[in-house]
């Protein structure tokens, strides 16, 4: 008895330590369900199946069978990615048990057994049950099939004294995993929301001011050369009175488009705040080009509310880093900017 206990403990960290991995490095993706992408469910099926090995690894042998938790990755398989993540799981659950055993009476049973209970998947698929309710049918099923197996293959005495304790702490051990899977993908889906809302400008979909100048900082860092272009929308205020917020914004998420559009691959643009946006690149030779494509760009842009045109330009101030701090660099940007405004807007300059 005292051995099952401790088969149960460790197969119950195995499977904690590859679910809670596993769902982090998919946090990305997540939820994982029967109807996410393939490459997704196929993953998640691996993931369960080295769970599954390490099991069959760590089982503790007794009399004609083997004691292990391999019922709880097979179902979560089955509940999270369905047929496809059951079926890879259940293929790197004979691979590891041939490789453990070799081709033995035994490894045919639970090939049959594995065989029912992937067959049950595409029952319980078609039912299209709740997920928690497929995996309390899955996590029956198994215990069943594994019940049926051992029937008549070991003593009445170790039936009693080994399997039932075994059976109930596998429902037990099964409930735990599928509580703690469920809390750790809400935890991870909540994190990544809020992430994305404190790094991410809302209505553009740039980074925010935050996250623009974590990025500065980050270049600034770096020790390579760098160019920054301060972009500030030309008479976005009269827009605003003129067409009303709804017309602005509008205009607003358009011109992100285009300067996400135009930004470089070695450079990135955010939102700085109102209508203002910053674009960094590394290729500073061609800095003053990059700007006057940007300016070139939305002016060419059709702007429309109620079918009437509305025509937009945007002003932009160049400054080349030279060894200094990205403040100093700023400054000198803004104030470029400050003079393109002064000089008549829709044009670039030079700090």
């Amino acid at each position: 008895m005292g051995q099952v206990v401790n088969i149960f403990f460790i197969n119950i960290s195995i499977i904690y330590l590859v679910l809670s991995l596993t769902l982090y490095l998919m946090r990305h993706v997540l939820p994982v369900q029967v109807a996410s992408p393939l490459a997704v469910r196929v993953w998640f099926g691996v993931a369960m199946g080295v769970a599954a090995v390490l099991l069959t690894i760590n089982s503790f042998p007794v009399e004609a069978a083997r004691i292990d938790l391999r019922i709880i990755p097979l179902a979560l398989a089955a509940a999270y990615a369905g047929p496809v993540g059951v079926g890879v799981t259940v293929v790197m659950t004979m691979v590891g048990r041939m490789a453990l055993d070799g081709m033995t009476g035994q490894l045919f049973q639970s090939l049959a057994t594995l065989v029912a209970f992937l067959s049950l998947t595409f029952l319980v698929h078609r039912a299209r049950l709740r997920r928690g309710h497929a995996f309390s049918a899955y996590v029956v099923f198994g215990t069943v099939l594994v019940l049926i197996r051992v029937t008549g293959n070991v003593s009445t005495d170790v039936f009693m004294t080994v399997f039932l304790p075994y059976f109930a702490m596998t429902f037990f051990g099964a409930w735990m995993c599928y509580w703690v899977a469920k809390q750790i993908e809400t935890h991870l889906r909540m994190f990544r929301l809020h992430t994305q809302r404190a790094t991410v400008d809302e209505l553009t979909g740039l980074p925010n001011r935050y996250m623009t100048l974590e990025r500065l900082n980050d270049v600034e860092a770096s020790g390579l050369s760098w160019a920054l272009l301060v972009i500030d929308v030309d008479r976005f205020k009269q827009l605003n009175d003129t067409y009303g917020h709804r017309t602005g914004d509008a205009v607003l998420r358009r011109i992100g488009m285009t300067l996400r559009e135009h930004c470089p691959e070695d450079g990135f643009v955010g939102r700085y705040g109102g209508e203002e946006f910053v674009l960094v690149t590394e290729n500073t030779r061609d800095a003053k080009q990059l700007a006057e494509r940007l300016v070139r760009a939305v002016r060419e842009t059709t702007y429309t509310f109620e079918d009437q045109v509305i025509p937009m330009t945007i002003s932009v101030g160049v400054s080349i880093a030279n060894a200094e701090p990205g403040t100093v660099v700023f400054e000198r940007a803004d104030a470029a900017l400050y003079q393109a405004k002064a000089d008549g807007r829709d044009q670039v300059k030079i700090g």
